[in-house]
């Protein structure tokens, strides 16, 4: 008997941790035990409304709902336009343009208006045009003047009093002599 009861206690304990495993984890038996945008089907599964996408095992139609626009990550059909499709920290997919690109759902370069270019440039064919003095990918980084600009400034400074005193030299020692 002894012997029985603890085939008895195993095949419980392995039917349970068997049943909780086998199942898929989106089981439902109405509309709401789905989570959002989801819905019970008729297979007491939940599944995501057109539009919507879970991410198993991050996100489930059952717990989180589908809370995401894209269900494949990279380029997919799923995203219009030039978009990709990206994995959230959340845990969903979204349609986003690609690093270094802005505008769904172009995702055209740098700018899109003159604005975008911190007001020291012009946006032409989706890149910033700096203009001088200032530089970077959105004209935000101010350089420094020239160094040869710097040296006429200089030599400009130093010229002007010599030009100023050798005319007044020049008409002293004429009238004195």
């Amino acid at each position: 008997m002894k012997g029985l009861s603890r085939y008895l206690v195993f095949f419980l304990i392995c039917f349970s941790l068997f049943r909780e495993t086998g199942s898929s984890g989106d089981s439902c038996r109405r509309n709401s035990d789905c989570g959002a945008n989801a819905f019970c089907n008729d297979r007491s599964d939940c599944d995501c409304e057109t539009g919507f996408y879970d991410f198993p095992p991050l996100t489930t139609a059952l717990s989180d709902g589908c809370l995401g626009n894209c269900g494949e990550l990279g380029r997919t059909n799923q995203c219009e336009g030039n978009t990709q499709c990206i994995l959230t920290p959340q845990g969903y997919g979204e349609c986003t343009c690609p690093e270094n690109t802005f505008g769904p759902l172009e995702c055209r370069g740098d700018c899109k208006s003159s604005l975008q270019c911190s007001f020291h440039g012009n946006c032409e064919g989706g890149k910033c045009v700096c203009f001088p003095e200032f530089e970077g990918k959105y004209c935000d980084v101010k350089t420094s003047m020239k160094p040869t600009r710097n040296l006429y400034l200089l030599l400009g400074a130093a010229a002007l009093p010599l030009i100023l005193l050798v005319p007044a030299a020049f008409v002293s020692s004429v009238s004195s002599g």
